[in-house]
């Protein structure tokens, strides 16, 4: 078993619940192309530094860092052309405002804009959209040959890809902009030219969170205006770069009963978006522990390894009725198994530890 296929195409996007190892399974990924000798880049959504510590640097932004020839040397691996970022979505976000706005004026104005800051980061979609988006942004650079991206933690199927949607269709909403673009002008003549029913509207929303932050929404909408054709003109292509031959989804699960619910789901609303699956990661899986007490057997410390070793082989077996339903639904040569590891996976060496685990039989045990 080996998801060697994932590596066929230029893009690996690797989904699934939070809390599974996406994380570490999209770097083992990516150091594994790096180390084939393909130009790589890691895109990562979490903000925790181990991963930065693993890789041999000293934090990830929004953009590109090599990683060191020391660090693989130091691992004891030969230098590989690895990059590694961190996604930041508001900085993302206001990228594409300065792509898209008229003039730089306009685009600093929705930046500075309360109401901007306040969804840019905060709004559903915001940062699944934005991982996209960054995508998007690395794959037309045409500086790399492999691309991994670590989405966030979903708890719908495909939140990353109707993101883009969801996005555009909140910019454009007509029904909004028509109760929140007459504000901009401010004053008495804020409700001129308005129905009734706007009218009250507006006077009861305005007495609930104040003018300036009325107008703050209506001068965002109207600072947008004449970029909306933008956004969903990228949206689009966001889109149909997913559904290409060249991008391929791998799915990252735990073995417990909902992660695997969530994963099928996944896999199932996939191939129902014709989108190319590269393969499912089983990870953390608990191994058995048979005669854990040994010699002690009939002391209270064997007695108390004996009653640990049954509560982990109950845990067991609950992972091994997961993995049951996972061969029944998906084929075995379309996943891999990845064991509990008892340290973290803090080191391009421990990296590599995986790497090997997810491409077992594959090219990677040829380097060895």
């Amino acid at each position: 078993m080996s998801l060697e296929s994932a590596l066929d195409g230029q893009i690996v996007i690797c989904a699934g619940p939070g809390g599974v190892g996406k994380t570490t399974v999209s770097a083992a990924i990516a150091m594994e192309g790096a180390l084939r000798g393909r130009q790589t880049c890691v895109v990562t959504i979490d903000p925790a530094k181990r991963l930065a510590d693993a890789l041999g640097l000293q934090a990830l932004a929004n953009k590109p860092s090599r990683v060191p020839d020391e660090a693989f040397e130091a691992a004891g691996l030969p230098p590989a052309p690895l990059d590694a970022m961190m996604l930041d979505t508001k900085t993302t976000f206001d990228d594409l405002v300065h792509r898209y706005a008229r003039s730089e004026d306009r685009a600093q104005s929705i930046i500075d804009n309360h109401f901007y800051q306040a969804i840019s980061g905060a709004m559903s979609g915001t940062h699944e959209y934005m991982a996209m988006e960054k995508l998007y942004e690395l794959y037309w650079m045409g500086n790399y040959d492999l691309i991994v991206i670590d989405t966030p933690p979903t708890r719908n199927a495909l939140d990353f890809l109707d993101a883009p949607k969801r996005m555009t269709s909140f910019l454009e909403g007509r029904l909004l902009k028509w109760f929140l673009v007459p504000a901009v002008g401010g004053g008495r003549g804020v409700f001129r030219a308005m129905n009734l029913a706007a009218v009250a509207f507006l006077r009861v929303v305005q007495k609930v969170i104040g003018a300036d932050a009325l107008k703050d929404t209506a001068d965002f909408f109207a600072n947008f205006e004449g970029m909306y054709d933008g956004f969903k003109e990228r949206a689009q292509a966001v889109y149909e770069l997913l559904r290409q031959d060249l991008t391929r989804f791998v799915v990252v699960v735990s073995p417990t009963d909902q992660a695997v619910e969530e994963a099928l789901f996944l896999v199932s609303s996939m191939t129902s978006h014709h989108l190319h699956f590269g393969g499912l990661v089983v990870n953390r899986i608990h191994p058995r522990f048979p005669g854990a007490a040994g010699d002690a057997v009939g002391t209270p410390l064997g007695d108390r390894l004996a009653q640990i070793a049954e509560e982990f082989e109950q845990v067991r077996l609950r992972e091994e009725r997961c993995l049951k339903r996972l061969e029944s639904e998906v084929p075995n040569r379309r996943w891999v198994r990845i064991p509990y590891m008892n340290t973290d996976v803090a080191s391009l060496s421990s990296l590599n530890d995986v790497a090997e685990l997810i491409f077992a039989g594959s090219g990677h045990l040829a380097r060895d």
